[in-house]
């Protein structure tokens, strides 16, 4: 057993040994053989040297090309970035396909429709192209394209007032808070031959309408045409600046109660000469109450405001000395209910709210309307030099009307003056009516403990109508009067750029007794408020 065994163990490792020799004699002979010792190398691995040598040098040249082609393309980028920027064109920003079915981003050069299109196109994509904006806040939020060819402007003013009535116990006039006016200014440019207004008005009645709406044509400052609801050019009071630059709290008596406020219209204006002529000129729809232009004939109305020493060396003194005039002239044919005289608050409609809001000196009778010719003139002096202000004008005017029952058009005469005059105790310096910029703010978050500026005013006005709306039954004189003068006294504080405070006291005086509390049936020769406003304005 052992022997067979042994024998057995013999054979596998003969026939192991015999495969490894096998297996070791066929790699053998695969192999190539190795050059003996001291033999010349190979052609083949002198082939494969020079073509590694050959791929160093290519692959050294294509770095060294590639290095020069993006050069010299980060020079021409740079080149043609320059000419976008001489010409005023915004820079371009990929787009990614519309085919890739990416959802749009923020940055892509593609417009939505707003929901305002035509029905299906909610949504779709609009070719244009996008805008770089530069923004900026001074007196409101601006932003602007890089070229100043487009640009939008946003501005908010809120007033409120506490007033304070003696006596207290009135009919028209109530002691307590309101809210003369909120509004919210959208303005700018469309190209550089066009910019636009549109805003809105939260008046005393407390609901919210158009204030302006308009486009105007500008090529250039000394000749301009606007069209749409705008502001007309009749009295220095209303065309030269807006209510947040006034001297008091509000106009003085002939411009609160007929001035023409804004009406749809066009009109030609600018401003010739550097600066030294004002003008206007242009046709309304000529009415004095509420929104809607319900009175078929036009308006026509013109301004004049010179400064003839603007940039004199001679009288620098009198560089910011402003004349001028303006005038109206026009006819209603459709009826048109008046509003009553009034001495604080303007109001283009007759409600509650006004009727609390504000005194009344003569109520017009029931049924009585204008009706026929109109027409107004006026005259005014404006002086601003360093820190004081001094504004006046004189105002004339004649107007038909009439009742039922009344078979003519009784011509009615009112003038009226006013003079003002207000000074910055702080040291600030004005050349008009514009933001005030205190020398020393008061912003103690900002660690600025300063005063702000202040300014003291005075101002006189005196409104006056033919008595004959007493003798032809368009108003009671046994009820109201149709004279009264007023005293405006009082202090603006500004706490920084965009806040305004007036503390003012009011005097009127009216030429005969007026109706103070219709219940009681008491009547007063004068009246005093004491106003506190409260104005932000950027």
């Amino acid at each position: 057993m052992r022997r067979m065994l042994a024998r057995c163990s013999i054979g596998f490792w003969l026939t192991v040994l015999g495969g490894t020799q096998w297996v070791g004699g066929s790699v053998r002979a695969e192999l190539p053989a190795s050059p003996a010792p001291g033999s010349p190398t190979s052609a083949v691995e002198e082939r494969l040297r020079r073509l590694e040598e050959v791929n160093a040098r290519l692959l050294e040249r294509l770095d060294r090309d590639r290095d020069e082609s993006a050069q010299r393309y980060r020079a021409l980028e740079n080149r043609y970035l320059e000419l976008q920027r001489r010409m005023g064109e915004p820079l371009p920003t990929p787009t990614p396909s519309p085919e890739a079915g990416v959802p749009a981003a923020v940055g892509e050069a593609t417009a939505r429709r707003s929901h305002l299109g035509r029905p299906g196109e909610l949504g779709k994509a609009s070719e244009g192209r996008e805008l770089p904006l530069k923004a900026r806040f001074a007196d409101g939020f601006q932003l602007a394209s890089k070229d100043e060819e487009f640009d939008l402007r946003f501005h908010v003013l809120n007033q409120t007032d506490s007033e304070i009535f003696a006596p207290n116990d009135r009919t028209f006039g109530k002691s307590g808070l309101y809210i003369p006016r909120v509004r919210l200014y959208l303005e700018g440019r469309l190209t550089r031959l066009w910019d636009y207004e549109v805003s809105l008005q939260r008046s005393l009645e407390g609901s919210w309408d158009l204030l302006d709406g308009n486009l105007n044509f500008h090529p250039s400052d000394a000749f301009q045409v606007k069209f749409g609801r705008q502001l007309v050019p009749y009295s220095y009071d209303w065309f030269d600046h807006l209510e947040q630059y006034f001297i008091t709290p509000e106009r003085a008596l002939f411009p609160l109660n007929f001035g023409l406020s804004r009406q749809a219209g066009l009109m030609g204006w600018g401003h010739a000469r550097e600066g030294k002529l004002d003008w206007a000129l242009g046709v309304f729809n000529g009415h004095l109450t509420g929104l809607a232009d319900n009175n078929p004939n036009l308006e026509g109305v013109g301004y004049l405001n010179f400064r003839p020493f603007l940039n004199s060396e001679r009288f620098p003194a009198l560089h910011h000395l402003n004349v001028g005039a303006s005038g109206s002239i026009g006819e209603i044919t459709r009826s048109e209910t008046p509003l009553p005289m009034r001495t604080s608050v303007q109001s283009s409609d007759n409600d509650e709210a006004a009727e609390d809001a504000t005194a009344v000196f003569l109520v017009f009778n029931e049924g009585a309307v204008y009706q026929g010719a109109r027409q107004f003139a006026a005259i005014h002096l404006a002086y601003y030099y360093r820190s004081l202000s001094f504004e006046s004008e004189w105002n004339i005017g004649r107007f038909q009307m009439t009742r039922p029952g009344l078979g003519s058009k009784p011509e009615i005469p009112v003038g009226g003056f006013h003079a003002a005059v207000s000074y910055f105790l702080t040291g600030e310096q004005i050349e008009r009516r514009s933001a005030v910029q205190p020398l020393r703010p008061f912003q103690p978050l900002k660690g600025e403990w300063g005063l702000g500026a202040f300014e003291p005013f005075l101002r006189y006005s005196h409104l006056n109508l033919g008595a004959n709306l007493f003798t032809e039954g368009l108003a009671e004189g046994n009820l109201w009067s149709n004279d009264a003068g007023m005293i405006d006294l009082g202090m603006n504080w500004y706490p920084n750029r965009w806040v305004k405070f007036y503390l003012t006291w009011q005097h009127a005086m009216f030429g005969s007794p007026v109706l103070i509390n219709e219940a009681k049936n008491t009547f007063g020769s004068d009246m005093d408020l004491f106003w506190l406003r409260g104005q932000v304005y950027f």
